[in-house]
């Protein structure tokens, strides 16, 4: 496994693309970075290769959908667009060398709707993540689906409700994102969800349940560890963040407190505690 940091943990405004904090991300000892796709028409390829290069770092790539390109939506131009932002945001990630494309892919983060309302978005994003996942597979791209809790999103909760979904699109190319943050809100027993999501879970984010460093709340990371052994988990653990109030990216994930230490500080806390945490596994 290898340790990483998302660089939206750094940033203020989704704009930032985060590259500007590589270098940190490097001296701390992170020895992968995720970056940000929030933007993909405008996103600088050739300074994100060269900082990566400079700094012998290895990348996932991570986005999310909005209102007017939603994979999800009825409206067949909405649904257009939301597939051709994903095709944009995978061939980002396969000119990076990344191998992963996470997040909230198939419908828009903060929407809240009952489900029984919700049936024909189901069938929408289904085929849409179909059509993306068969370009991802050209580009050597996994689709890996965020799990979010329920004040983020209706459309899925747990690694149960992912696994589903996971059934409908029947692609070797499409798994789970499984983030710390959201799975101490939903899941009963963390350690039995992510045994039960085993090799479908492909990407992981690190958080606690305040939203700061790992090892600053509750969530019970030695349980998750022992829990990602268990499954032959061996990839990224990416710590992602929020702890700045007053800010688009606090504002919007509900950060109405001074969240712990300045955005420095919190990596260099979330990689000690994480690197001590899985030792060896991630040498």
């Amino acid at each position: 496994m290898k340790i990483g940091i998302h660089l939206s943990s750094y940033t203020r405004d989704w704009s930032d693309d985060g590259l500007g904090f590589v270098r940190h991300a490097a001296e701390t000892g992170y020895q992968a970075v995720e970056l940000p796709l929030m933007f993909p028409d405008c996103y600088d390829v050739g300074k994100a290769k060269r900082l990566l290069r400079e700094y012998h770092m290895d990348c996932t790539c991570g986005t999310g959908v909005n209102a007017a390109e939603d994979p999800s939506s009825a409206d067949r131009e909405i649904r257009g667009r939301g597939i051709e932002r994903l095709k944009k945001c995978i061939q980002i990630a396969s000119e990076l060398n990344a191998d992963c494309l996470g997040g909230v892919l198939y419908a828009p983060w903060g929407v809240r709707k009952p489900r029984a309302e919700a049936s024909e978005n189901y069938k929408w994003s289904e085929e849409s993540i179909c059509i993306a996942a068969d370009y991802a597979k050209t580009c050597g791209i996994t689709l890996s689906l965020e799990i979010l809790n329920r004040y983020e999103s209706y459309f899925m909760n747990t690694v149960e409700e992912g696994l589903q979904f996971l059934e409908k699109v029947d692609g070797n190319n499409v798994k789970l994102h499984f983030d710390t943050f959201h799975a101490y809100i939903e899941e009963c027993d963390i350690r039995k969800a992510i045994l039960k999501g085993g090799k479908q879970i492909f990407h992981i984010h690190l958080c606690d349940n305040n939203r700061g460093a790992p090892g600053t709340g509750r969530v019970p990371f030695q349980e998750i560890k022992e829990a990602l052994l268990e499954i032959g988990y061996c990839r990224y653990l990416m710590v992602e963040n929020f702890i700045l109030p007053n800010t688009e990216a606090g504002n919007e994930s509900c950060i109405w407190r001074e969240n712990g230490r300045d955005v420095y500080q919190n990596a260099e806390a979330a990689y000690a505690y994480v690197e001590k945490l899985f030792g060896a596994e991630c040498r």
